[in-house]
């Protein structure tokens, strides 16, 4: 049998944090049910479902995580790089992926022929492409003596892509906006933090202009215009990053 428990017709609300989540696996074994639905604050008041609000218990979540732990580095990355994932049902996905996990123990990460498995797999694959495409692909200007960037990624990044730029620049100050969810990973004289943020524009005086003018003159030069493909480009540059690139600007594009 693959779920011990019965599936409920409740749906869990939590406060959208990570331990609220891992308290929503606790009391699912506590109660021995799988909910029809994890929702955060702002789902749980538009569900058709019937809600149970879940509390966050830093004990109940501290046993949890210790659980995942054990099961070994696999499960625990997949649950929590999945947990950035923006797509719908994605908490619901990833406790019945724990659940598969606890109930099978290691090998349960390899299952991706079983659904819940597989969807967590999937989950966490898109979530780290991202990264790697925002690792390529992000630029950064100068302001005030500060790297900034402003990115619109479709899934919450700045977690994963801080260990990446505060390796690559251990000795710079920069911020990188995350516009799509106003968050923003700000690494200020060797300190990292997160802050939540309207707006932040790159200041552009006249040597960062300079700066990114020369950039631009290297990148048209390398351009061989006769073997142009515009199709090519895009497959390894998909345009949705055009905007934060330098050299896909007007007028060298």
């Amino acid at each position: 049998m693959p779920y011990p428990a019965h599936v409920s017709d409740a749906a869990y609300c939590y406060d959208g944090s990570y331990a609220g989540f891992l308290c929503c696996i606790f009391e699912s074994y506590t109660r021995r049910e799988i909910p029809s639905a994890v929702l955060g604050p702002a789902e749980g008041q538009i569900t058709l479902f019937g809600t149970e609000t879940i509390a966050t218990d830093p004990t109940h979540a501290r046993r949890v995580a210790n659980g995942l732990t054990r099961l070994g580095p696999m499960v625990r990355e997949r649950v929590m790089t999945g947990f950035l994932s923006t797509e719908e049902e994605k908490d619901l996905i990833l406790l019945r992926f724990a659940r598969r996990c606890f109930d099978e123990g290691p090998r349960a990460v390899q299952m991706l022929g079983d659904p819940d498995v597989h969807a967590a797999f999937v989950l966490e694959r898109n979530v780290n492409n991202e990264v790697c495409r925002f690792i390529e692909f992000i630029r950064f200007e100068e302001k005030d003596g500060m790297l900034g960037s402003v990115i619109h990624p479709k899934n919450n990044v700045l977690p994963l892509l801080r260990g990446h730029f505060c390796s690559r620049l251990p000795d710079e100050d920069f911020l990188i906006f995350d516009a799509a969810h106003g968050t923003a990973l700000l690494r200020q004289s060797g300190h990292v933090q997160y802050l939540a943020m309207e707006h932040y524009e790159p200041a552009r005086d006249a040597d960062e202009l300079n700066w990114q003018a020369l950039w631009k003159r290297f990148f048209h030069a390398l351009t061989i215009e006769e073997r142009r493909n515009a199709k090519a480009q895009m497959s390894h540059a998909p345009k949705r990053f055009w905007g934060g690139m330098v050299e896909m600007r007007e007028p060298y594009i």
